[in-house]
């Protein structure tokens, strides 16, 4: 069974988060009750906490050898034909890191290649068949149980 996390309003207002899973087709069974909210912040920590609960730490890591880069970026710099009011000079400026990016989308088309890229090299491609190679492919990056 697949577990989820189930935010419910209460009769006092409040946001309840909880895990359930479907038991015997659409009854859902409560599975574990973390609390209840009743401003953002809170629940925002209880969506969290229920989220760190239902990662899966069998779940591997395909090491495909890419090491993350974050952007550096510097403030904005005023035009230079404007005159500071002061004459101070300006102090030195620091380079700073911006935070990592929220993830809106992603795309599995360089997991699919790396794959595919085996499944070639293991000299399966012989087989000239596109369809059992998606296949082979689809069955190798999804967790079977």
């Amino acid at each position: 069974m697949v577990a989820f996390v189930r935010k419910v309003r209460t009769a006092s207002g409040a946001t309840a988060v909880q895990i359930a899973e479907y038991a015997g087709g659409r009854r859902q069974r409560i599975v574990a009750h973390l609390g209840s909210a009743h401003t953002s912040a809170e629940l925002g920590v209880l969506l969290e906490r229920a989220r760190a609960m239902l990662e899966d730490p069998a779940q591997g890591v395909l090491d495909i050898d890419a090491q993350p880069e974050l952007a550096v970026g510097d403030l904005v710099d005023a035009p230079a034909a404007e005159q500071p009011l002061f004459a101070e000079p300006a102090p030195a400026r620091t380079r700073r890191r911006d935070s990592a990016g929220r993830v809106v989308g992603t795309a599995s088309q360089a997991l699919f290649d790396a794959v595919a890229g085996v499944y070639d090299g293991l000299g399966f491609d012989a087989l000239g068949d596109a369809v059992f190679r998606d296949l082979v492919v689809a069955r190798v990056v999804v967790r079977c149980p």
